[in-house]
């Protein structure tokens, strides 16, 4: 049939943008975007059939070692462009219901999920005001002051954010106001929301419409976690930087002058070990706020697989795990956290 508009993103669609972000092309991937919406494809099928899916795949190519992080890195800034300029064209909403605020947590870097969440809302013809990364509980509690919104949603891409989360969820219940959250940080089922003291948890876009419609108008305080772990967790958290120099150095792994400035490529296994061990320590203390041993232990897993993939030994990890329990013996509820990761 000629003159049939197609109103959905295709498989040829998604190979071209492939080839152009991969390529650092972002004129074809924007061009790519304009042909979409010239052939009648709405801005949230863009997001969900091509925007996110790619990205999934940009953080796979360096986790699998087939891309360097500066690779990842542009790539990732190109899809921001995208999504940004896809944002622009969307009407400003005209209703004076209450905004929603969507910010990423503090040191939270992964800005795009947050990006597509905005954007899509504001599609709904919600008012929306993004925060953007890295977003302390101060100036969160600062924007609702002035702006009074109906819900704060939170995203938090990595585990090793669950603790910041907790933060940020006792700052703005501190207002009255709800926190709805959401990103790779929390599992699917939503436990680890709900026991960081979350308003309601939102997997993925549906989600969060029926969330939205069933809100609080008002909530309380967070309510204090009480049970055992929580004073290790934050007493781990104070000595987070120290803690991570001793396992490093007790681990008995060689990482030459990974310690050293511009001494290795980003990319060594080496380097990429001693970068995320703050990581794991963030994960053990999410661990222990959420009572759940699969956040060290997902971590545990990811890690090995990376470097094994960069040249590392197999047993590297295990080697940095005894390191961490060692340093944690003190701290017997961490101690069996990770005997269960």
């Amino acid at each position: 049939m000629t003159g049939l508009r197609v109103t959905e993103v295709r498989t040829d669609d998604v190979e071209t943008y492939w080839e152009a972000v991969s390529a650092g092309d972002e004129r074809g991937c924007q061009a790519l975007v304009d042909d979409l919406l010239a052939r009648g494809v709405s801005v949230v099928d863009i997001f969900s059939g091509l925007v996110i899916p790619i990205q999934q795949q940009i953080g796979d190519r360096w986790a699998n070692n087939d891309w360097t992080v500066a690779h990842e890195h542009a790539a990732t800034a190109i899809s921001e462009a995208v999504v940004t300029r896809l944002g622009a064209g969307i009407p400003e909403p005209s209703t004076d219901e209450r905004p929603l605020l969507v910010t990423c947590v503090e040191r939270e870097w992964h800005a795009l999920p947050a990006l597509v969440v905005t954007h899509t809302l504001r599609s709904w013809g919600r008012p929306v005001h993004y925060l953007g990364a890295n977003v302390s509980p101060e100036t969160v509690v600062g924007r609702i002051i002035d702006l009074g919104p109906r819900a704060v949603l939170v995203s938090a891409s990595l585990s090793s954010s669950l603790p910041r989360v907790r933060r940020l969820i006792e700052a703005v219940c501190g207002t009255g106001t709800p926190v709805i959250l959401g990103g790779r940080a929390f599992d699917p089922g939503g436990v680890r929301a709900a026991r960081l003291g979350g308003t309601a948890y939102a997997p993925d876009m549906e989600r969060l419409s029926g969330v939205l419609a069933d809100l609080p108008g008002h909530v309380s305080p967070a309510a204090p976690l009480r049970h055992p772990g929580v004073g290790e967790a934050l007493s781990i958290l104070a000595a987070a930087d120290e803690i991570s120099r001793d396992v490093i150095r007790g681990s008995g792994v060689d990482l030459g002058s990974a310690g050293t400035p511009a001494a290795m490529p980003p990319d060594d296994w080496r380097v990429v070990l001693s970068t995320y061990v703050p990581h794991v320590i963030g994960c053990v203390v999410g661990g222990l706020l959420t009572e759940d041993p699969t956040v060290p232990g997902e971590a545990r897993s990811w890690l090995t697989v990376v470097l094994e993939l960069r040249g590392g030994d197999a047993d590297t990890v295990d080697h940095l795990w005894k390191a961490l329990a060692r340093r944690l013996r003190e701290y017997p509820e961490a101690v069996r956290l990770l005997e269960h990761s």
